[in-house]
């Protein structure tokens, strides 16, 4: 969902998150999307389709902030509480500036200065951003350094930052970790989510999200599901909790990062790989699975802790993506 300049104060709701990662699928004889074989069956695929094999994992982010991650914690704005961001300045090619606005398009940030001067994309390489941060009623200065921004692919609205952190005087650290602990790139998102139950909360027009890369929520721009479009808002949202096998929809997560599985879904952005067999674990909505065939979870022996329907014919049971659990294949 864009954000108009001035949309975005000087203050910014903020989350970076914990939780988990996440993956999907589903077919037929000659499947076509949407129309795939179902039930428990094992889906045998014979109609060559673009890759629907997925790595799921199981955080929602991996932001960190103060040298450690931070579980969720959300950074509200003003609204009568204590914890907040607001930017001071910005220094880029050696000049500073005051900060007048911010605001995001997409995943793209953009600086207003109290010049008038707009910095935004890849014009932000090497900058640094000053603000100050209240956790708690505790204020604590901090910067970050925009390493490098480049975009997905050639052409992608999809903008990825390497961002490194300064906490007073420490040294800098990578604001993002993947699972190996080694640095990785962020995508920023205009929402936050509750790394307890991995809600995505009501818009404010304030949000800011350092979405890490290797974790659900920028795995699921990555897949093609971006939540700023509003056609794929709900869907990014269920495919977070595909990813993190969030059956229940409460933030529990019953799935080991690295896990292999397969994603469908009937808009297109994933389609059938043709090199697996997989049989239909779940179908997915923005509160977690609407149906589930607990014999094909991804990792055997689960204990689900909420009643879910068996999965009938192909979405039929409203969900707007499906996941499947690899049975022969590569």
């Amino acid at each position: 969902m864009p954000m108009r300049e001035g949309s975005m104060s000087k203050r910014w709701t903020w989350l970076t998150g914990v939780a988990a990662s996440m993956a999907m699928g589903a077919g037929c004889d000659a499947p076509e999307a949407g129309e795939c074989g179902c039930s428990e069956d094992v889906v045998s695929v014979r109609e060559s389709q673009l890759n629907g094999a997925k790595l799921n994992g199981a955080k929602l982010n991996g932001a960190r902030l103060n040298g450690a991650r931070l579980n969720g914690a959300r950074l509200n704005g003003p609204n009568g509480t204590t914890d907040y961001i607001e930017i001071e300045k910005i220094r880029l090619r050696k000049e500073s500036y005051n900060v007048q606005s911010s605001w995001l398009v997409g995943s793209n940030l953009h600086i207003k200065t109290t010049t008038n001067e707009v910095f935004s994309g890849t014009e932000l390489d090497s900058t640094r951003i000053k603000f100050d941060l209240a956790e708690g009623g505790w204020a604590r200065k901090k910067t970050l350094k925009v390493l490098d921004v480049e975009p997905l692919a050639p052409g992608s609205d999809v903008l990825l930052y390497d961002l490194a952190l300064k906490v007073d005087e420490k040294e800098w650290e990578p604001l993002c970790v993947d699972e190996e602990g080694e640095p990785t790139q962020a995508i920023l998102l205009g929402d936050v989510w509750d790394s307890a139950n991995g809600k995505r909360l009501p818009s404010t027009g304030d949000g800011l999200t350092f979405a890490c890369r290797d974790a659900a929520l920028a795995k699921c721009v990555e897949w093609g599901y971006r939540p700023w479009k509003a056609n794929l808002r709900e869907f990014h949202q269920a495919c977070t909790r595909l990813v993190r096998a969030d059956y229940c929809g409460n933030g529990s997560s019953h799935t080991e990062a690295g896990t292999l599985i397969h994603v469908l879904d009937q808009i297109g952005v994933q389609t059938v790989d043709p090199d697996r067999q997989f049989v239909v674990e779940a179908e997915w909505g923005p509160n977690g699975a609407v149906c589930l065939n607990t014999a094909n979870t991804r990792l055997a022996n689960q204990q689900i802790g909420c009643n879910i329907p068996a999965c009938g014919a192909p979405f039929a049971s409203g969900g707007l993506i499906q996941s499947g659990k690899i049975v022969v294949g590569p």
